[in-house]
Protein backbone atom coordinates (compact mmCIF):
# COMPACT_ATOMS: atom_id res chain seq x y z
CA UNK A 1 0.00 0.00 0.00
CA UNK A 2 2.57 2.36 0.92
CA UNK A 3 4.25 1.96 -2.42
CA UNK A 4 1.36 1.92 -4.35
CA UNK A 5 0.80 5.54 -2.35
CA UNK A 6 4.22 7.15 -3.34
CA UNK A 7 3.80 5.79 -7.16
CA UNK A 8 0.51 7.55 -7.09
CA UNK A 9 2.20 10.91 -6.26
CA UNK A 10 4.83 11.09 -8.46
CA UNK A 11 2.73 9.89 -11.28
CA UNK A 12 0.68 13.04 -10.29
CA UNK A 13 3.34 15.30 -10.21
CA UNK A 14 4.20 13.87 -14.06
CA UNK A 15 0.57 13.93 -14.98
CA UNK A 16 0.89 17.86 -13.30
CA UNK A 17 4.29 19.43 -15.10
CA UNK A 18 3.86 17.42 -18.70
CA UNK A 19 -0.24 18.61 -19.18
CA UNK A 20 -1.20 14.43 -19.13
CA UNK A 21 -4.92 14.62 -18.66
CA UNK A 22 -4.58 10.92 -19.85
CA UNK A 23 -2.53 10.18 -16.78
CA UNK A 24 -4.59 12.14 -14.61
CA UNK A 25 -7.49 9.82 -15.21
CA UNK A 26 -5.23 6.99 -14.77
CA UNK A 27 -4.22 8.37 -11.53
CA UNK A 28 -8.29 8.45 -10.50
CA UNK A 29 -9.04 5.07 -11.75
CA UNK A 30 -6.18 3.78 -9.52
CA UNK A 31 -7.61 4.78 -6.15
CA UNK A 32 -9.74 1.69 -5.87
CA UNK A 33 -6.44 -0.24 -5.57
CA UNK A 34 -5.36 1.82 -2.42
CA UNK A 35 -8.84 1.58 -0.86
CA UNK A 36 -8.86 -2.26 -1.31
CA UNK A 37 -5.73 -2.78 0.57
CA UNK A 38 -6.93 0.05 3.53
CA UNK A 39 -9.44 -2.57 3.57
CA UNK A 40 -7.32 -5.29 3.73
CA UNK A 41 -5.09 -3.97 6.63
CA UNK A 42 -7.87 -2.57 8.38
CA UNK A 43 -9.17 -5.89 8.80
CA UNK A 44 -5.77 -7.25 9.87
CA UNK A 45 -5.31 -4.93 12.17
CA UNK A 46 -8.39 -5.42 14.09
CA UNK A 47 -8.02 -9.14 14.28
CA UNK A 48 -4.11 -7.96 15.61
CA UNK A 49 -5.78 -5.72 18.16
CA UNK A 50 -8.15 -8.97 19.43
CA UNK A 51 -5.40 -10.84 19.80
CA UNK A 52 -3.50 -8.47 21.11
CA UNK A 53 -6.22 -7.65 24.21
CA UNK A 54 -6.03 -11.34 24.68
CA UNK A 55 -1.92 -11.85 25.48
CA UNK A 56 -1.14 -8.69 26.66
CA UNK A 57 -0.91 -9.99 30.31
CA UNK A 58 0.58 -13.18 28.78
CA UNK A 59 3.46 -10.80 27.43
CA UNK A 60 3.63 -9.31 30.47
CA UNK A 61 2.41 -5.54 29.66
CA UNK A 62 -0.77 -5.35 31.62
CA UNK A 63 0.64 -3.04 34.16
CA UNK A 64 3.32 -1.29 31.76
CA UNK A 65 2.30 2.59 32.53
CA UNK A 66 0.23 4.30 30.25
CA UNK A 67 2.32 6.95 29.13
CA UNK A 68 5.08 4.57 27.52
CA UNK A 69 4.39 3.05 24.24
CA UNK A 70 6.62 -0.04 23.68
CA UNK A 71 7.14 -1.43 20.14
CA UNK A 72 6.97 -4.74 21.40
CA UNK A 73 3.27 -4.10 22.55
CA UNK A 74 1.12 -5.95 20.03
CA UNK A 75 -1.86 -3.81 20.93
CA UNK A 76 0.41 -0.76 20.40
CA UNK A 77 1.63 -1.82 17.25
CA UNK A 78 -1.96 -2.84 15.70
CA UNK A 79 -3.49 0.67 16.40
CA UNK A 80 -0.37 2.29 14.87
CA UNK A 81 -0.93 0.53 12.23
CA UNK A 82 -4.53 1.32 11.97
CA UNK A 83 -3.60 5.16 11.86
CA UNK A 84 -0.32 4.49 9.33
CA UNK A 85 -2.99 2.92 7.10
CA UNK A 86 -5.63 5.78 7.43
CA UNK A 87 -3.07 8.35 6.74
CA UNK A 88 -2.02 6.68 3.85
CA UNK A 89 -5.33 6.59 2.42
CA UNK A 90 -6.15 9.90 2.70
CA UNK A 91 -2.38 10.60 1.08
CA UNK A 92 -4.26 8.71 -1.87
CA UNK A 93 -7.16 10.41 -1.89
CA UNK A 94 -5.83 14.20 -1.92
CA UNK A 95 -3.45 13.01 -4.90
CA UNK A 96 -6.86 11.63 -6.95
CA UNK A 97 -8.57 15.29 -5.59
CA UNK A 98 -5.65 16.98 -7.31
CA UNK A 99 -5.83 14.64 -10.73
CA UNK A 100 -9.72 14.79 -10.87
CA UNK A 101 -9.59 18.80 -10.83
CA UNK A 102 -6.90 19.09 -13.32
CA UNK A 103 -8.50 16.80 -15.99
CA UNK A 104 -11.48 19.55 -16.14
CA UNK A 105 -8.59 21.36 -18.40
CA UNK A 106 -9.59 24.32 -16.70
CA UNK A 107 -5.69 25.39 -15.80
CA UNK A 108 -3.48 27.39 -18.18
CA UNK A 109 -0.95 24.70 -19.78
CA UNK A 110 2.66 24.85 -18.41
CA UNK A 111 1.65 26.34 -14.82
CA UNK A 112 2.70 23.38 -12.81
CA UNK A 113 6.31 22.97 -14.87
CA UNK A 114 7.23 26.73 -15.73
CA UNK A 115 5.54 28.99 -12.87
CA UNK A 116 7.10 28.95 -9.20
CA UNK A 117 6.21 28.67 -6.55
CA UNK A 118 3.95 25.57 -8.04
CA UNK A 119 6.71 23.92 -9.16
CA UNK A 120 8.72 23.82 -5.79
CA UNK A 121 4.96 22.59 -4.02
CA UNK A 122 5.23 19.27 -6.53
CA UNK A 123 8.97 19.08 -5.40
CA UNK A 124 8.36 19.43 -1.83
CA UNK A 125 5.41 17.07 -1.67
CA UNK A 126 6.61 14.19 -3.62
CA UNK A 127 9.71 14.57 -0.88
CA UNK A 128 7.72 14.39 1.80
CA UNK A 129 5.79 10.86 1.20
CA UNK A 130 9.22 9.51 -0.36
CA UNK A 131 10.57 10.35 3.07
CA UNK A 132 7.33 9.47 4.86
CA UNK A 133 7.41 5.58 2.84
CA UNK A 134 10.74 5.10 3.12
CA UNK A 135 10.49 5.39 6.60
CA UNK A 136 7.92 3.19 6.79
CA UNK A 137 9.41 1.07 4.87
CA UNK A 138 12.89 0.84 7.17
CA UNK A 139 10.78 1.34 10.46
CA UNK A 140 12.68 4.32 11.16
CA UNK A 141 12.07 7.75 11.81
CA UNK A 142 16.09 9.07 10.91
CA UNK A 143 14.02 11.59 8.37
CA UNK A 144 11.68 13.44 11.28
CA UNK A 145 13.66 16.66 11.56
CA UNK A 146 13.44 17.34 8.02
CA UNK A 147 9.87 16.22 7.62
CA UNK A 148 9.22 18.71 9.94
CA UNK A 149 10.82 21.43 8.11
CA UNK A 150 9.81 20.58 4.76
CA UNK A 151 6.26 20.90 5.76
CA UNK A 152 6.83 24.01 6.69
CA UNK A 153 8.30 25.19 3.45
CA UNK A 154 5.40 23.44 2.08
CA UNK A 155 2.87 25.48 4.05
CA UNK A 156 5.06 28.61 3.06
CA UNK A 157 4.84 27.89 -0.56
CA UNK A 158 0.91 27.00 -0.55
CA UNK A 159 0.70 30.52 0.82
CA UNK A 160 2.54 31.86 -1.77
CA UNK A 161 0.83 30.31 -4.21
CA UNK A 162 -2.47 31.15 -3.21
CA UNK A 163 -1.65 34.92 -2.95
CA UNK A 164 -0.24 34.95 -6.54
CA UNK A 165 -2.56 33.56 -8.41
CA UNK A 166 -5.35 35.59 -6.70
CA UNK A 167 -3.53 38.23 -8.01
CA UNK A 168 -3.26 37.27 -11.95
CA UNK A 169 -5.64 39.44 -13.69
CA UNK A 170 -6.40 36.87 -16.42
CA UNK A 171 -6.93 33.90 -14.36
CA UNK A 172 -10.74 33.10 -14.62
CA UNK A 173 -12.53 32.55 -11.78
CA UNK A 174 -13.02 28.85 -12.36
CA UNK A 175 -9.27 28.54 -13.19
CA UNK A 176 -8.49 30.11 -9.71
CA UNK A 177 -11.05 27.87 -8.04
CA UNK A 178 -9.35 24.77 -9.61
CA UNK A 179 -5.96 25.92 -8.94
CA UNK A 180 -6.65 26.96 -5.19
CA UNK A 181 -8.10 23.23 -4.84
CA UNK A 182 -5.47 21.68 -5.68
CA UNK A 183 -2.99 23.79 -3.36
CA UNK A 184 -5.11 23.00 -0.86
CA UNK A 185 -5.06 19.43 -1.76
CA UNK A 186 -1.22 19.36 -2.12
CA UNK A 187 -0.86 21.13 1.42
CA UNK A 188 -3.20 18.71 2.94
CA UNK A 189 -0.80 15.77 1.24
CA UNK A 190 1.81 17.07 2.97
CA UNK A 191 0.01 16.62 6.60
CA UNK A 192 -0.58 13.34 6.10
CA UNK A 193 2.92 12.48 5.23
CA UNK A 194 4.01 14.06 8.58
CA UNK A 195 1.36 11.97 9.99
CA UNK A 196 3.01 9.38 9.19
CA UNK A 197 6.57 10.03 10.46
CA UNK A 198 5.36 11.00 13.43
CA UNK A 199 3.40 7.63 13.83
CA UNK A 200 6.13 5.93 13.49
CA UNK A 201 8.63 8.39 16.09
CA UNK A 202 5.70 7.28 18.74
CA UNK A 203 5.89 3.60 17.46
CA UNK A 204 9.84 3.49 17.96
CA UNK A 205 10.51 5.83 20.72
CA UNK A 206 7.29 5.95 22.72
CA UNK A 207 7.49 9.61 22.26
CA UNK A 208 4.10 11.36 21.00
CA UNK A 209 5.55 14.72 19.04
CA UNK A 210 2.05 15.77 17.24
CA UNK A 211 1.60 19.40 17.69
CA UNK A 212 4.53 20.07 19.82
CA UNK A 213 4.80 23.47 18.92
CA UNK A 214 1.49 24.64 19.94
CA UNK A 215 2.16 23.24 23.38
CA UNK A 216 5.28 25.37 23.50
CA UNK A 217 3.41 28.47 22.10
CA UNK A 218 0.80 27.60 24.84
CA UNK A 219 3.38 27.15 27.60
CA UNK A 220 5.24 30.60 26.71
CA UNK A 221 2.36 32.06 26.79
CA UNK A 222 1.67 30.84 30.85
CA UNK A 223 4.91 31.78 32.04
Amino acid sequence: MAELVLEQVILLSEALEADDYELALKIVERDDLIDDLEKENDNLSQNAILEAVSNRNILGMGDVDNDIVLKKDPLRFALSAIRITRNMERMGDQVVNCADVFRHKTIRKGLFKNEEPMTLILSRVTTLAGMAIESLVEEKERFMGSVNSLEDELNALCDQAFQKYRAVPDMEKQEFADVYRIILALERLGDYAVNVAEELVRLNTGKDIRHLENVKSKSALYQ
